[in-house]
C-alpha cells in the first residue's frame, strides 16, 4: 500500500506558529515508529528535461535551476557531505511514480486534455509532457518516492506549473499583476527550485512566511532564492557531516501536528501498488498566495 500525501498550507495561523524554523516530511509507513523521509545516500544526481521552457529567454532557466543547486551545495559544504550534482540534459523525462533513481526536473508548459485516453492509465503527464493536476493555483510540485518502512527516499521529481503560469529568471523589478513578461519578475525559476529542492531533501512546509519552506508565493517573490537559516539548520542536524542521518525531530513532529489539527491542511489518500515495492509518494504542493491586482 502506498499513500499520497498532499500538502498545501495557508498562512492563515497565529504570529506564534511562525516560529517553526524547520520540519521534516513524515513518511506514511508500515511501522509502528514514525520516521521522516530521509536520503541514506549522501548524493542527488539530478536531470533537466532538455526542453525546458519555452518562453524563458535563451537558457536561463537550466541557469536559474543549476544556481538554485549551487545554493544548497554551499549549505551542504558547511557542515554536511551531502552533494547535489547535475547530470546531462534529457529528453522527455518521467516524473513521479515508478521513476525511481532519476531525479528529474521538469516544466510542463500545456495542460492535459481531461478526456485523452491516456487518463486511463494516468501516463497523460508523462507520455504527452502536460500538467496533470487538479489545483489550478499550483505553482509547482515535488514527488518524493520513499520506503513505507523505513522512510529512504529513492527518488524526488519536481514539476513546474509552467501552463497557468509565467516563469522568469530576471532578479527585478518585480512584474504587475496583468502585466507579466520575461523582463520582470513573475514566477522565479530560482525562487521556486530552491524552495522544492527542500522538499526533495525531506523537507516539509512552514508557517513563517519569511522561510524558505513557506508554503506560498506572491507575484515578484525572490526571498526564497536564499535559503533561511531556520532550513539551514535543518539541513545541517539532519545530514550532519560523517555521521548518519538523524532520526526524527520528535518535537517538531509534534508541533507539525498541531499544526495540522488547527489548520486543517494536511491531507492523505491510498492507492494500490505491487506489494513488492513498498513504496509511499509525498507530493508536495506549493500554492499561489494571490494579492491584490496592482493598479496603473
Amino acid at each position: 500500500m502506498s499513500r499520497i500525501v498532499a500538502i498545501g498550507l495557508v498562512l492563515t495561523a497565529t504570529g506564534s506558529a511562525w516560529a517553526q524554523d524547520f520540519l521534516r516530511t513524515v513518511a506514511e509507513t508500515t511501522s509502528e515508529n514514525e520516521v521522516c523521509v530521509t536520503w541514506s545516500a549522501r548524493r542527488i544526481v539530478y536531470v533537466l528535461d532538455a526542453a525546458g521552457s519555452e518562453r524563458t529567454p535563451a537558457e536561463s532557466e537550466f541557469l536559474a535551476i543549476t544556481n538554485s543547486f549551487a545554493t544548497w551545495q554551499v549549505v551542504s559544504d558547511s557542515c554536511s557531505d551531502f552533494v547535489f550534482s547535475g547530470g546531462p540534459r534529457q529528453d522527455k523525462v518521467a516524473i513521479g511514480k515508478g521513476t525511481q533513481d532519476t531525479n528529474a526536473l521538469a516544466f510542463r508548459e500545456k495542460l492535459c486534455d481531461p478526456d485523452d485516453p491516456c487518463q486511463a492509465t494516468r501516463t497523460c503527464a508523462n507520455t504527452l509532457q502536460c500538467w496533470d493536476h487538479d489545483d489550478p493555483s499550483t505553482i509547482a510540485l515535488t514527488t518524493v518516492t520513499y520506503s513505507t518502512r523505513t522512510g529512504i527516499i529513492y527518488d524526488a521529481d519536481v514539476e513546474f506549473n509552467a501552463s497557468n503560469y509565467l516563469f522568469t529568471t530576471v532578479a527585478s523589478p518585480p512584474c504587475l499583476e496583468g502585466h507579466e513578461s520575461v523582463s520582470c519578475v513573475a514566477y522565479d525559476v530560482q525562487n521556486a527550485t530552491t524552495h522544492e529542492i527542500g522538499h526533495m531533501v525531506g523537507f516539509d512546509h512552514v508557517l513563517n512566511p519569511t522561510s524558505t519552506m513557506a508554503a506560498t508565493a506572491i507575484l515578484g517573490d525572490t526571498q526564497k532564492r536564499i535559503i533561511d537559516f531556520g532550513t539551514q539548520d535543518g539541513f545541517c542536524s539532519t545530514y550532519p557531516r560523517g555521521q548518519p542521518p538523524v532520526p526524527c525531530d520528535q518535537l517538531a513532529q509534534i508541533q507539525r501536528r498541531i499544526i495540522a489539527k488547527n489548520t486543517g491542511t494536511f491531507g492523505c489518500s491510498c492507492s494500490e501498488v505491487d506489494a513488492g515495492l513498498a513504496l509511499g509518494w509525498a507530493v508536495a504542493v506549493w500554492l499561489l498566495l494571490r494579492r491584490a491586482p496592482s493598479r496603473t
